[in-house]
């Protein structure tokens, strides 16, 4: 599949044969007419329903990009094939926002007011999240996102018609504090210097004070983004002694980090908990140590249900790699939509924003719900240790801790306290 910049006007379609179980759960949610299955779908003439993806297609997320995009197109092809929505045919047109938050607000509203797109799916970062948010609470748009995760959306800037499937920064800084707090008393930290670390750290210790009321940080460590020599930073916290290292590292800096740590036998001296990404185990390979306690939103090793090892197998034989979490996201957020456009039988913006809230969904994740108050689905966060498998040519999760929403999502008080005027 190619990935090219998207011009005015362009259509992204996608064409692909759904398996007949795909079929049969969107004929269920799509009520489409038997024929779907005898051959191509017959559709009215209302015109297709729009989806609008204005994402982070140039740049470091690139990758994670690519991997949204794949699941929302599979998605759409899987329901087109099995009769569309409404009767209606799905076309999904994407933008690349090139991790610019001013082009996330451009590629917006252009989707919104030039193609007329009836729903939105976020993009990849944060700071894009957030124009891209603005934009669609201006237009009344509802609006998924899959992947940003600053816990400013749902917060103190959450709108109506803005949902999310991906667990909080906040979340899952509390839901690693949960796993890896009670295993020592003296603790470091290593991420990058910028807001969304600061802020994993200060929910981290947060929640470190009642899990372990006696823990104390001995070393924090703030390396630039991009930091190609972490000598420094390894040998100060080596020397600090901590029994467990807290990092926010991810991507290429913490593949950096750990190709570097390794030779001074920092994971053998200490426990070790990190977010993980697919592509950092990939790029990783066997060079990821054993042991390391990583956090993913939606690994696809540990999702063992019928709906997910479908998506498996459709993913491999399309795009010759394995899922990662983006692309199961990217998927499931077409499935809430599906689900609440047959229920409301409509796109009208406000009939979907109600049927999303008063809707259960089923997921590859689990059933999941959505919070009134600030539109958090209920997701876990997935938190197991790094161990060798032969089915894989990388490092996968064992003994994973599905850590539920309940326990690690912010209460109702603290949800208003954060949208009080400052």
């Amino acid at each position: 599949m190619s990935y090219k910049k998207k011009q005015s006007g362009e259509r992204n379609m996608v064409s692909f044969i759904a398996s007949d179980i795909a079929r049969r759960h969107f004929l269920k949610l799509a009520g489409a007419s038997a024929v779907a299955l005898a051959g191509k779908p017959v559709f009215a003439q209302a015109g297709d329903i729009k989806i609008g993806l204005a994402t982070d297609l140039t740049g470091v997320a690139a990758a994670f990009t690519r991997s949204t995009v794949n699941g929302v197109e599979m998605a759409v092809a899987d329901i087109n094939a099995a009769g569309g929505l409404l009767n209606r045919k799905l076309t999904l047109l994407v933008r690349d926002s090139q991790l610019k938050p001013d082009l996330g607000t451009t590629h917006t509203r252009d989707l919104i007011t030039r193609e007329n797109v009836d729903i939105l799916i976020g993009p990849n970062s944060s700071a894009v999240g957030l124009t891209v948010s603005a934009v669609a609470k201006q237009f009344q748009k509802p609006v998924i996102m899959t992947t940003p995760n600053t816990p400013r959306l749902p917060m103190e800037l959450f709108h109506p018609h803005f949902f999310t499937i991906v667990p909080s920064g906040l979340m899952e800084s509390r839901a690693m504090a949960e796993v890896i707090g009670p295993l020592g008393k003296r603790f470091a930290f290593i991420g990058g210097d910028y807001e969304a670390s600061h802020q994993g750290l200060k929910y981290f210790k947060d929640r470190l004070k009642t899990v372990n009321p006696s823990a104390e940080f001995v070393a924090e460590a703030w390396p630039k983004l991009g930091e190609p020599d972490y000598t420094s930073y390894i040998t100060k916290i080596i020397s600090a002694r901590p029994d467990v290292l807290f990092s926010y590292l991810w991507g290429a800096d913490l593949v950096g980090f750990v190709k570097q740590a390794k030779p001074y036998g920092l994971f053998d001296r200490m426990k070790v908990g990190t977010l993980l990404f697919m592509d950092d185990l990939k790029a990783l390979g066997n060079d990821m140590p054993l042991g390391v306690y990583g956090q993913m939103r939606a690994p696809f090793f540990s999702l063992n249900n019928d709906m997910t090892n479908k998506f498996i197998e459709k993913y491999r034989a399309k795009h010759n790699d394995w899922p990662a979490d983006w692309a199961i996201m990217g998927y499931e957020s077409m499935l809430v939509y599906a689900a609440a456009i047959k229920k409301a039988g409509s796109v009208e913006a406000d009939a979907l924003v109600k049927a999303i809230e008063g809707g259960e969904f089923e997921l590859m994740r689990g059933k999941t719900a959505f919070r009134k108050i600030d539109h958090q689905g209920n997701v876990p966060s997935f938190i197991g240790k790094t161990v060798a498998d032969s089915r894989y040519p990388f490092r996968i999760l064992g003994d994973v801790a599905r850590v539920p929403a309940e326990k690690i999502w912010p209460s109702e008080e603290e949800v208003l306290e954060s949208r009080k005027p400052k």
